[in-house]
């Protein structure tokens, strides 16, 4: 799996400015790379859990397929714990086939990290980040 460093950037960007709560949102791209964004709103606005409304579900999935699009992940930061699923992450994952990705504010920069299900539940799972596009002289 690949992820752009832009995404990166701007998942920590969006953990940071709702710290103190948790912040949540959708990762898009085609196959299997990552290079989209959409943030959501934490309906919960709780410092420990995050959910979207499902018409904010409704709208993420009504604009994907008229994109054309993939769903390729789900994001939220722990403002104040471990880059590592909690019990409620792995009781409410709806989506098997997509990443899921955590940002812990722990430290500076913040530590994001990367799962897939797997049998045995949450595996943390291995990306890239392409170098960025170098500009040659003219």
């Amino acid at each position: 799996m690949e992820i752009t460093p832009g995404i990166l950037t701007s998942m920590a960007a969006h953990a940071l400015r709702e710290a103190p709560l948790e912040c949540c949102g959708f990762l898009t791209g085609t196959g299997q790379k990552i290079d989209g964004i959409v943030r959501a709103v934490n309906q919960e606005r709780s410092p420990t859990a995050f959910s979207v409304s499902p018409s904010d579900l409704f709208d993420f999935f009504r604009g994907l397929r008229r994109s054309g699009r993939h769903f390729l992940g789900i994001y939220h930061s722990h403002p104040s714990g471990v880059a590592v699923p909690s019990d409620r992450d792995v009781r409410e994952s709806h989506y098997p086939d997509v990443s899921y990705w955590i940002i812990s504010l722990l430290h500076s920069p913040p530590d994001i990290r990367c799962y897939r299900w797997g049998r045995m539940g949450f595996e943390e799972a291995n990306f890239e980040v392409p170098a960025r596009a170098e500009h040659s002289p003219r």
